[in-house]
Parts: structure tokens; C-alpha cells; sequence
């Protein structure tokens, strides 16, 4: 039967657009890969429906579908691996059963760092953001604290089911309840931007800028779950601080935005030295790709910055954040075929903090202390940002051309 020796075939690009999706890549581009590939194994009516949770494929209409999971989220070096395999299939030096195999053993490759590595790497990533965000010394120590705290929550939530379910909002209550109380105790000020710290790493941020990415590209379907997804994650963080500001009685004030001065003009480069090395520790960056995410890192926030500082706006510098954000990653990708565009992307999105605007505006209108004026800045820095991604994607598109040749001009030195 002909269908029967297409099996392997179907299973195997079923998988490779599910790990696509599970590496952070939008359904869009993840079926256009696929369909890619598929055309070159000899299949040019090949249809694929990527989502959030699954793929659907069939070879051809009519044909028998393949459905596969998208389990994820991947690490840096699983997305790094998962990036090798579609460079090495795209020129021919693996065959399809050998980029199986692979994309099975990643799956099976354990964390390289101890878990107080991790621990460290995510308090590291919490500092270098409080140095960015609010880098009063108190804050500081607050926000170390407790990303110890929320590193330990990760941790046993992947153990028990119903930590894992209530993760945000037990996450946020323990935070809220160390910045809230040092500002009970006049020890601090800005607590809600302190709370932000400890928790960056676990807001969906980048969720809700794909969301609205996919929904630009006519993917309803995939976009709408995630921007709904990740609005829910948004009101269930802010449960968390709202319930410790109840607890701990805190008045109208503590959810004012106010930034607090920091000790020199070298807190932020050191808190974006901190954040490159804790993404490096906790997220398994691989070491050889570090300069390449350190200067996206670099580049978009002083993008973002500059964007912030001529136009007195938020959006603006989140859009173009993200337009440097979206196009420098994509360049190198172009230039250096060792240089996954995603791997070099994701550490500077963390910088671009939509989930973080977000949640502040769903818990100042959660206590009283907010309105819908509140809510629709937020709405607007993450509209401004998937803008930035899409723009700076679609400048990028004509470097594909001299792609080659760059690469060849890479090997040949």
C-alpha cells in the first residue's frame, strides 16, 4: 500500500513542525518549514495544521493524517538542536529516519547544570531585571529572594499536579508577600515593580506577542488560544499579588508605578551581563552561542531605551525593541549557520517584559487602584511589540536570498 510506505514519512514531519512549535517558533512559519521539507521529499500537496497543542499532517488530500503533541516548552540547546536537524535535513546530509533519531535523543538529554546552578541562574536573571526595571538596593535584595522562592516553586510543581495547576498564583502570592512587606516595614520602595522580578521568567510574555504575532498572519485559531491563554495566566498571577496586598493590608500606593533610582549608570549593563549569564545558566544556553544572545540582548534593549527616550512612550520602545529584537537574530541566522535565529531571540525577549506592563495593569485594576485606561496601555506596549516582531521579520525576508553564499564564504574559512 502506498499510503503504508508514506507512514514514516508523515510521522516524521508530524514531529518535526510539533518540536518547531515546542521550540517557540509561530504555527505559521513551523507549517511553512514543514511544507518546505515535504515539497523536497516529494510531496508538493502536502497539508499541515499546526496549533499550540498538536499538528495534523497529510501528504496529500485525501490522504491518512498524522497527528502529533507538541510537548514543550524546549531549552535553548534542545531549540539549538531542533535548529541543527532542519540545517542539516535542508542540505541533505541527514536523511529522515537519522533526523528522527536525533530529535528523539535531545528529548533524552538531562539538564547540563546541577539544580543550584539552575537556582543560581534564575536568581541571576531576577537581579540583572531588578537592575534594569527597579534598582534600589532593597529591591534588589528582595528580588533575589525571591527568585529563590519561585525557583523552588518550578521545581516541585514539575513533581505535583496541583502546584503546577495553581503555580501562578502561589508564584505571585510569594513574591508579593516579601515586596509588600518590606514596604510595610519602610524598607523599600515600588513594591509592584519589585514583584515583577522574581517572576519574569515565568510570565507570559512571550506567549501573548506570538499570539497576537499568529493573529496578524490570519492564524485565528492558534493566536486567539494563546492571547486567551495568556490572559489567564495574566489574572491568575495577579490573584497572587492581590491576595498578599489584602493579607498584609497595604494601601493604594503600593501599586503605583514608580521606578526607583539606582546607584550609577553601570546598573544596566551589569544587570544585562547578569541576565545573558543567568539565561546561560538556567535555560542551557549553549556557551558558544553566548556573544550572539549578548549582543541581541544588548542591541534591543538600548533599541527599547532609545525608542522610550525620544518619544516619551512605552509602546515605542517596545516596538522598536522588538524591531531589532526580531531583525538582528534574523540576520545572523543569515550570515552564521551556526546561529539558530530563535536561540539568539529568546533572551532578549525577556527584556521587551509585555507580560510584565500586563500584569501590572490586570493588578492595579484587580485592587481598585487601576482602571481601564490601565489595562489598555498594556494592551497597547503588546500591540506595539508583536508590531516590532512582524515588521522586523518582514525586513529580513530579502536576506534569504544571499544566504548561500554567505554560508559557503563561513566554511570556506
Amino acid at each position: 500500500m502506498p499510503h503504508d510506505a508514506d507512514l514514516p514519512v508523515r510521522a516524521f514531519l508530524s514531529r518535526f513542525a510539533a518540536d518547531l512549535v515546542a521550540a517557540g517558533e509561530p504555527v505559521t512559519q513551523a507549517e511553512t518549514e514543514t511544507r518546505r521539507l515535504g515539497a523536497a521529499a516529494g510531496h508538493p500537496d502536502l497539508r499541515v495544521a499546526a496549533s499550540p497543542t498538536a499538528v495534523f499532517l497529510s501528504l496529500d488530500a485525501g490522504a491518512p493524517a498524522a497527528i502529533a503533541p507538541v510537548r514543550g516548552p524546549l531549552r535553548l540547546d534542545q531549540t539549538a538542536a531542533v535548529h541543527a536537524v532542519r540545517h542539516q535535513l535542508g542540505r541533505g546530509e541527514v536523511t529522515m529516519a537519522q533526523a528522527g533519531d536525533r530529535l528523539d535523543a535531545l528529548r533524552r538529554v538531562p539538564h547540563p547544570y546541577p539544580a543550584w546552578v539552575r537556582h543560581l541562574g534564575l536568581m541571576s536573571v531576577s537581579v540583572g531585571i531588578a537592575l534594569v526595571l527597579q534598582p534600589g538596593l532593597p529591591n534588589i535584595v528582595v528580588a533575589a529572594l525571591g527568585s529563590l522562592l519561585v525557583s523552588l516553586l518550578m521545581t516541585q510543581a514539575g513533581r505535583h499536579t496541583l502546584l503546577g495547576a495553581l503555580l501562578p498564583s502561589v508564584a505571585a502570592f510569594t513574591a508579593a508577600v516579601l515586596a509588600f512587606g518590606g514596604y510595610e516595614l519602610g524598607l523599600l520602595e515600588g513594591p509592584l515593580r519589585t514583584v515583577i522580578c522574581p517572576l519574569a521568567v515565568l510570565l507570559p510574555g512571550a506567549l501573548l506577542v506570538t499570539g497576537v504575532n499568529e493573529l496578524a498572519q490570519g492564524a485565528m485559531v492558534a493566536g486567539s488560544s494563546r492571547v486567551f491563554y495568556g490572559l489567564v495566566q495574566l489574572v491568575l498571577f495577579s490573584l497572587g499579588v492581590v491576595g498578599a496586598a489584602m493579607l498584609l493590608g497595604v494601601d493604594e500606593q503600593a501599586y503605583a508605578n514608580i521606578r526607583v533610582e539606582g546607584p550609577g549608570l553601570w546598573s544596566a549593563p551589569l544587570g544585562l551581563l547578569l541576565i545573558t549569564l543567568g539565561i546561560t545558566l538556567s535555560e542551557a544556553l549553549p556557551w558558544t552561542l553566548l556573544r550572539w544572545s549578548g549582543l541581541v540582548l544588548v542591541l534591543t534593549f538600548s533599541a527599547q531605551l532609545a525608542g522610550q527616550q525620544s518619544g516619551s512612550s512605552l509602546p515605542l520602545g517596545g516596538f522598536t525593541g522588538a524591531l531589532v529584537a526580531s531583525f538582528v537574530p534574523s540576520l545572523l541566522s543569515r550570515m552564521r549557520a551556526d546561529v539558530p535565529r530563535l536561540v539568539a531571540f529568546l533572551p532578549s525577549f525577556w527584556l521587551l517584559v509585555p507580560g510584565t506592563v500586563g500584569l501590572m495593569g490586570v493588578s492595579q485594576i484587580g485592587s481598585g487602584a487601576g482602571d481601564t485606561a490601565t489595562l489598555f496601555g498594556a494592551v497597547s506596549i503588546v500591540s506595539a511589540i508583536a508590531l516590532g516582531l512582524l515588521l522586523g521579520s518582514a525586513l529580513a525576508l530579502p536576506l534569504s536570498r544571499p544566504a548561500p553564499t554567505w554560508r559557503r564564504r563561513d566554511r570556506a574559512q
